[in-house]
């Protein structure tokens, strides 16, 4: 089987590293892979999402005809960061990369991308006999897997798709991942003046604290979790606050657990607001979708038997995430989610174990090999 190159990769990963490039604004990294899926060869579409979705730029879709008779293979990266990354400074101690402890590395998910860019420049030098293959560069995956969700799904071919964008060592198959709703709740109470008449108003601060306070939360189950995260209102010190506004979310792999989940909270806040004559809007907003392989689907096999090839340990699991492999698995597209060997991701200590990145484009080489023999 042919050697990545790992000199290549390694440019690749810090030429990458160098864009700053975060939600919605994912323009230069659009273009910078733009031009080496041409440099390669492919048939590159850029769809709408980012006019959907108020962005600078689509969905990147590429694809390569095979050069053996056998279903496609699917490799999806997301073009975004999470912020901050901008003047980012580059570290490497040993065979680790991580920033000077000021912003984001970035690894998240340029190491997935590098490792798709290198997969296909081995895969060109080396002449090796492959399937017809679609590269996917999405957008706006940090902000919600916005990119992927509406992604025109139309010019996607391929029933099997493997997308590299985890920390952890690599070998990690993820296989199953939650669904998740976003709950707006809007709790209205009633104004007063906070020092002259306060028991004429109803304090919506004060419903949504008890109401919160009831709430489960946090990890419930191996399926479940849940989590406020945003609570804003009222407008000064003396008067009884009448309006406040939470954003929280809730997720799981069982669709009953997540409705049970949702409505304990909701139940949680109407109760309180009812108990003194407060009201309760709330707004569900459904994020992603739940998506789980059978152990013996084609996708979690190759992904296995390459992983065993390259010595990388292959563990099959679940997440609690969400990732562009919900969006593909609700397609019709048997995805799974592949560990890139970053840790820390979203965090000013985020670092890329170097060799880790070299299997990992190994493993994605050796993933393309067991496709042309399907």
């Amino acid at each position: 089987m042919p050697a990545v190159n790992r000199e290549r990769l390694l440019a690749t990963f810090v030429d990458l590293l160098g864009v700053n490039a975060t939600s919605r604004k994912e323009k230069p990294m659009a273009e910078m892979v733009l031009a080496a899926m041409h440099e390669l060869g492919a048939t590159v579409h850029l769809d709408d999402a980012g006019v959907q979705i108020g962005g600078e730029v689509g969905n990147l879709i590429a694809d390569f005809p095979g050069t053996v008779d056998a279903p496609p293979l699917l490799f999806c990266a997301h073009f975004d960061t999470v912020q901050p990354t901008e003047g980012l400074v580059l570290r490497q101690t040993g065979e680790k990369f991580t920033s000077d402890g000021t912003t984001i590395l970035g690894a998240d998910d340029r190491a997935g991308i590098a490792a798709i860019l290198e997969m296909l420049h081995t895969l060109r030098d080396s002449g090796m006999p492959h399937p017809p293959l679609q590269c996917v560069f999405t957008i706006a995956e940090e902000i919600g897997v916005m990119g992927s969700m509406v992604l025109d799904y139309s010019l996607i071919t391929a029933p099997y798709g493997f997308v590299p964008d985890s920390s952890g060592p690599v070998g990690r198959i993820i296989v199953s991942a939650p669904a998740q709703q976003h709950i707006d709740f809007v709790v209205h109470g009633k104004a007063a003046h906070a020092g002259m008449n306060p028991e004429t108003g109803v304090s919506a601060i004060t419903v949504a604290a008890k109401g919160i306070a009831r709430m489960k939360l946090g990890r419930l189950d191996d399926e479940t979790t849940a989590n406020v995260g945003i609570i804003s209102g009222g407008h000064a010190t003396n008067i009884v606050a009448d309006r406040v506004e939470i954003e929280a979310e809730a997720r799981s792999r069982n669709p009953q657990k997540l409705a049970d989940q949702v409505a304990h909270m909701r139940a949680c806040l109407e109760e309180e607001a009812a108990a003194v004559g407060a009201t309760v809007e709330c707004t569900l907003t459904d994020t992603f979708p739940a998506f789980t392989l059978a152990a013996d689907s084609p996708t979690v096999r190759m992904a296995t038997q390459a992983a065993e090839t390259v010595g990388a340990p292959p563990v099959v699991m679940a997440t609690g995430g969400g990732s562009d492999a919900n969006f593909f698995n609700q397609h019709g597209v048997q995805a799974a989610i592949l560990s890139t060997g970053y840790e820390n991701p979203h965090g000013t200590n985020e670092s890329q174990d170097i060799a880790q990145l070299v299997t990992l484009a190994q493993w994605l080489v050796e993933i393309v090999a067991l496709g042309a023999q399907a």
